[in-house]
């Protein structure tokens, strides 16, 4: 017979997050709630403060817009860290102020020229940082929102129309 041990083992129960894409599998009406169209009618990328940005970013990630890895770039705000005035802000000699808004499709612009010009061979990088601006500049121009983004499929037999008159295409063989 195996001996019983009166002995308990404590385990460390750490706490289980469920990935927010989860809960639209059990709701789809959720995942409308959190359609890009709506999303950009909640938000003002131009006019929005680093708190504000944070939902937005979990917003995107919970609709299938983002990335992991683009929420965790996205969502970061280092004005919100208890340390900032004694770190960055002692550097910038600005102190933190989360709550004021600001132009972020401005300041991604700004990481991407700097990204460009100073991540050497970070493709990857850079990648997810055009991703981001481009995601943000879709946002800002509310009414125009690419097909691929707000994931409606274009009927197929539609004729494409095209703004310029283009002559025929042709493959002629000369002698």
């Amino acid at each position: 017979m195996p001996k019983e041990s009166n002995t308990s083992i404590d385990f460390r129960t750490d706490p289980y997050f469920e990935a927010p894409l989860h809960r639209f599998e059990s709701d789809p009406g959720l995942k409308t709630l959190f359609s890009l169209e709506k999303i950009a009618k909640r938000y003002n990328v131009c006019a929005i403060s680093p708190r504000n940005m944070i939902e937005l970013s979990q917003d995107l990630f919970s609709s299938g817009h983002l990335t992991k890895d683009q929420h965790d770039v996205l969502s970061f705000q280092s004005e919100l860290m208890p340390n900032f005035d004694v770190t960055i802000g002692a550097l910038t000699g600005e102190p933190a102020d989360p709550d004021r808004p600001r132009d972020y499709t401005e300041i991604w612009r700004r990481r991407l020229e700097f990204e460009i010009k100073h991540a050497e061979n970070a493709e990857r990088i850079i990648i997810r940082t055009e991703k981001i601006l481009d995601l943000l500049e879709t946002i800002e121009k509310k009414p125009k929102i690419p097909r691929s983004l707000s994931k409606i499929k274009p009927p197929i037999n539609l004729p494409i129309s095209l703004p310029i008159k283009l002559p025929p295409l042709g493959f002629k063989t000369t002698n």
